[in-house]
């Protein structure tokens, strides 16, 4: 399967999905302008890959900054794991800075809100 890679910049996250390199990554500040135009071809690509795996996927988050409505991209992102996870092994690692209490805590409540394997670790 192609891969996605979308280069982050001061307003987007770093994407990498890497199926070849088993690579399933967001990294940086998420604000974009359209959030839903951003993340479209995310949510595109992951929901063809998952169709089609038998492998276990980790998903891993590691953002330092994100604005409300990227929250509502992300649950929207975790329901789709979720949806997902009855028949896949699926699991997200949020991570989250030492002194970023703040990003711990948005984990934390972003995935109490879904049914899906993850641990929120520190970097």
């Amino acid at each position: 399967m192609e891969h996605l890679y979308i280069e982050g910049t001061k307003m987007t996250p770093n994407v990498i999905l890497d199926s070849d390199k088993k690579v399933y990554s967001i990294t940086g500040n998420s604000r974009p302008e359209n959030p839903l135009e951003f993340y479209k071809p995310i949510f595109k690509w992951l929901t063809n890959y998952l169709e089609k795996t038998e492998e276990k996927t980790v998903f891993e988050v590691q953002l330092y900054y994100f604005n409300t409505s990227t929250s509502k991209v992300l649950l929207d992102l975790f329901e789709l794991f979720e949806k997902f996870a009855e028949i896949k092994d699926i699991h997200v690692v949020w991570y989250y800075q030492s002194d970023d209490e703040e990003m711990q805590e948005a984990g934390e409540e972003l995935l109490d809100l879904v049914e899906l394997s993850h641990e929120i670790k520190q970097m």
